[in-house]
């Protein structure tokens, strides 16, 4: 299991974490590339040997971040990905999972204090 980011009443954090259910302990993951930002309400979804990072804020400025990263587990580096075609609206306290080689992305928060109801796929890689 892995855990991006989260926040405390002083601060959002962008460190990835990863559960060994064996030895029943956390690590930190040592990354490589441009991390993405500090964030909460994000969903992070295991896609393959990646893991897909979507949406959230930044607690602190209530900054939205539109952009989608990419989290290789083999080379442990975050790459950031160019989304083709229309772009989802901003948001936050999502919900997502991988789903026939795309991501389903359901309702959330809008940076305008919407509340969504509604739903779109990503198609990520072939």
């Amino acid at each position: 299991m892995f855990v991006f980011g989260g926040n405390t009443c002083r601060e959002s954090f962008n460190d990835l974490w990863q559960y060994s259910l064996e030895e029943r302990s956390w690590a930190r993951v040592k990354t490589r590339g441009s991390s993405p930002s500090a964030r909460v309400g994000h969903a992070l979804v295991p896609f393959g040997r990646r893991l897909i990072l979507f949406g959230g804020r930044q607690y602190m400025d209530n900054s939205f971040d539109a952009a989608m990263h990419c989290f290789d587990l083999r080379t442990q580096k975050w790459t950031r990905l160019t989304v083709g075609g229309e772009s989802p609206r901003l948001r936050t306290g999502h919900s997502a999972v991988a789903c026939s080689g795309a991501m389903l992305v359901f309702g959330g928060l809008g940076n305008s204090g919407e509340y969504f109801n509604d739903a779109f796929v990503l198609r990520l890689f072939d």
